[in-house]
């Protein structure tokens, strides 16, 4: 399937993208990749203004309660992983891909208009071979590209301008009052939405951007919990790349450099872990619950047995069973085999030291 049929920014408003084009650019020859987005989005914009005017009072007045649950660490890190597993368990509500790909719209999108939409999805991810539906969870930064520029999603249209993306969209250039509060009004809305549809359900939520958000996430939902999710930063590495360098070609405005790509995550990853190091000083023991990948593909109940105990989850005899009938559906799953340079694991060992260090991992 041509990925610019699917491409996340069709779904945006017009005004969003307009001010992405003129924050970020496109280079001549992306531009009929541009006008395909911008005809969607105009196609697409009576819809949001009637979804504003329908549902727009009840969004603002739609309390987000319990606090959520969320699933954080960096990206290629088995957060997917984990977070299909957890969401096996009925008690809690999840972002949909839909409703991801979809935030304007998604409340008052026809039956039939879904449907279509999900027979045009890919069978898998383009970057693995984890499958796509659109009621599978997903993650709602997904949500946030179609709304404003403070979405790390960003890097995969516009490469040309990661760093300045991942400062402010992530790490809020460490603090500007202005990045956060835009931020938090439209992550709120969004949740607000997907809370409507799932009244008194708690949502569990997975976004490795979160990793760097933890506290202000704090400051927003008091009593919310984490599950924080590691891999060997290596894996992380060569997994990101191959990531990144999917999605720029899939979907990017921009023309894509993979030495761009590996320099980028060798300075993101590190930035981003230390502000989690920085920001889980504190965090009561009932409220953070971290484990590693290996942990989670060796002995997957017994992990997830763990991360209820530290949390005081209740209701794991109850989910135990579909937890298990998932993790037999993945019996099969093959993971991406992706190759490490010498001078790229040299690079790895050398910027990332103090991570490797304080995850527990051989340098």
């Amino acid at each position: 399937m041509n990925q610019t049929l699917m491409h996340p920014l069709v779904a945006s408003s017009v005004g969003n993208l307009l001010g992405l084009i003129a924050a970020y650019g496109c280079e001549p020859r992306y531009v009929p990749r541009l006008l395909y987005i911008m005809m969607m989005a105009l196609l697409g914009q009576p819809a949001i203004w009637l979804e504003t005017a329908k549902f727009g009072r009840r969004v603002a007045r739609q309390p987000i309660e319990p606090a959520p649950l969320f699933i954080i660490g960096h990206w290629r890190s088995g957060t997917t992983h984990l977070q299909n597993l957890m969401s096996q368990d009925p008690q809690f509500g999840r972002v949909t891909l839909l409703q991801a790909a979809m935030p304007h719209t998604f409340l008052t999108l026809p039956e039939a208009m879904k449907t279509r939409i999900g027979r045009m999805l890919p069978q898998s991810r383009l970057m693995d071979n984890v499958p796509v539906g659109a009621n599978v969870p997903w993650e709602e930064e997904l949500a946030l590209t179609a709304v404003g520029r403070l979405s790390f999603y960003h890097v995969s249209f516009f490469p040309r301008c990661m760093e300045r993306i991942v400062r402010e969209a992530v790490l809020f250039e460490n603090g500007n009052a202005a990045l956060v509060d835009r931020w938090q009004r439209q992550y709120l809305h969004f949740l607000r939405k997907v809370q409507l549809v799932q009244p008194g359900m708690r949502l569990l939520l997975k976004n490795p951007a979160n990793t760097a958000r933890v506290s202000l996430l704090r400051e927003m939902f008091p009593g919310a919990q984490f599950v924080h999710i590691h891999r060997n930063p290596y894996k992380v590495f060569t997994s990101s790349v191959h990531l990144y360098q999917k999605a720029q070609e899939a979907w990017g405005l921009h023309r894509t450099d993979r030495a761009r790509i590996v320099q980028q995550v060798l300075d993101s990853y590190p930035k981003l872990m230390r502000a989690y190091f920085a920001q889980r000083v504190g965090l009561p023991d009932r409220d953070l619950a971290e484990l590693s990948f290996q942990s989670l593909q060796e002995d997957p109940i017994g992990a997830l047995a763990g991360v209820y105990g530290q949390l005081n989850l209740p209701g794991f005899d109850a989910a135990r069973p579909h937890f298990e009938a998932y993790i037999e559906s993945q019996r099969h799953y093959e993971k991406n085999r992706l190759p490490l340079a010498a001078d790229e694991k040299d690079a790895v060992a050398r910027q990332w030291k103090d991570v490797f260090e304080t995850l527990g991992y051989a340098v």
